[in-house]
């Protein structure tokens, strides 16, 4: 039996991890970004490359790199 990931909620998770709140990760997720062609987190994040783009946006922030 093959699992299909949900990239959604894996980037929720992140999301999470790095803002340390439920609330503030829904509040980033929620926001169109610039940085997603002016699509929310949560709409990027549909499939995998889209995932790894707003993982690797939010490990920057995490990181301090990015705002």
């Amino acid at each position: 039996m093959q699992t299909e990931m949900n990239f959604e909620e894996l980037i929720r998770h992140q999301a999470e991890s790095v803002f340390g709140s439920k609330v503030k990760a829904h509040v980033w997720l929620a926001r169109p970004r610039d940085e997603f062609g002016g699509l929310t987190g949560l709409e990027y994040a549909r499939d995998e490359a889209g995932y790894n783009k707003a993982k690797n946006l939010l490990e920057r922030i995490d990181q301090g790199y990015a705002c």
